[in-house]
């Protein structure tokens, strides 16, 4: 579905275009989202568990699945899943996001605005982390548990993605795909797939040459993404001034000069920002108590199917 209205002179315009959109939709391609999230579980400190520092192949797995998710066959999947990977900042006026998804959707309701238009891209993030936070919460009450260590692994591939698309500035931006216009019509140039591809033109280890920044931890999460939004907005001007100099997705020469060095500040930023993420999930899942009812073992170690469980306080 199109992020924006348009005016179409003839149906096979339309196919072609609406063709065009679906692909432009990829944020990053597939090793732009892969690179960030191995460096970033690369990068972990040594208090986070062993298991997750040496789990990047995992995790780098599960990073490309939000976009996997976006295809027309799933209806409903697409639907919902499209939104999540942005969010454009001039079509809410300036106003305070609240911390809540629904609250959220509220507002834009209030502002006639189609919250599926605007974007969830913070929410996603900042759910995603909290998802991750639980597993390792739970991880913390059963180290051994290979069901744990794998839904954290799982789970902070699928966070990685929504954190490399904040770093990708035109998903911050109704510019997304070219300059909008004032009224129905959208002028497209081709820039979002342009910037996608950047990351496929250099290697892992040119962009990752230099170690990461130590990696930080919030108990507020999302707030903390709001920050990195904004950091990632003001971007889109700069942007913009390197189109110019933007070589075609299919071009695989190396990048050069002023291009070549946005990439690597950009992929670098993502990679940093995931690990802060997975930093601050491991940290604050230490103050995250697992449901009293709650007993894994009994299904994963101790499971009769032949007996009626033992209920909680018997």
């Amino acid at each position: 579905m199109p992020r924006y209205k348009w005016i179409f002179p003839a149906l096979p315009v339309f196919i072609a275009t609406l063709f065009v959109t679906t692909q432009a939709a990829l944020s990053w391609h597939d090793e732009g989202h892969y690179y960030a999230a191995v460096a970033a579980v690369k990068s972990m400190p040594e208090d986070v568990p062993a298991f997750f520092r040496e789990g990047s192949a995992s995790v780098g797995h599960g990073a490309l699945d939000p976009d996997v998710f976006k295809n027309p066959g799933l209806a409903q999947l697409n639907h919902c899943e499209s939104p999540e990977h942005y969010l454009d900042v001039e079509m809410l006026e300036g106003k305070e996001l609240p911390p809540l998804r629904y609250d959220y959707i509220k507002m834009c309701v209030a502002m006639g605005v189609d919250p599926t238009r605007a974007g969830t891209l913070p929410y996603s993030i900042t759910e995603w982390t909290q998802r991750l936070t639980m597993a390792f919460a739970e991880h913390r009450n059963d180290p051994d548990n290979p069901h744990a260590r794998a839904k954290c692994l799982v789970f902070a591939g699928i966070l990685s993605h929504y954190a490399a698309d904040l770093h990708m500035p035109l998903h911050t931006s109704i510019h997304w795909d070219g300059r909008a216009q004032e009224g129905e019509r959208y002028v497209r140039t081709g820039i979002h797939n342009k910037i996608d591809a950047l990351p496929t033109k250099l290697p892992y280890n040119e962009l990752f040459a230099e170690p990461l920044p130590t990696a930080l931890s919030s108990p507020d999460v999302f707030t903390f993404t709001l920050d990195e939004l904004a950091k990632s907005h003001a971007q889109v001007q700069r942007v913009y001034e390197l189109e110019p100099m933007l070589p075609e997705w299919s071009d695989m020469t190396p990048l050069q000069g002023e291009v070549r060095e946005f990439t690597i500040q950009r992929e670098r930023n993502a990679a940093a920002f995931t690990a802060d993420l997975f930093l601050s999930a491991w940290r604050n899942s230490a103050d995250i108590s697992t449901p009293n009812w709650l007993d894994r073992k009994l299904f994963d170690e101790n499971f009769d199917p032949a007996v009626i469980p033992q209920q909680p306080g018997q």
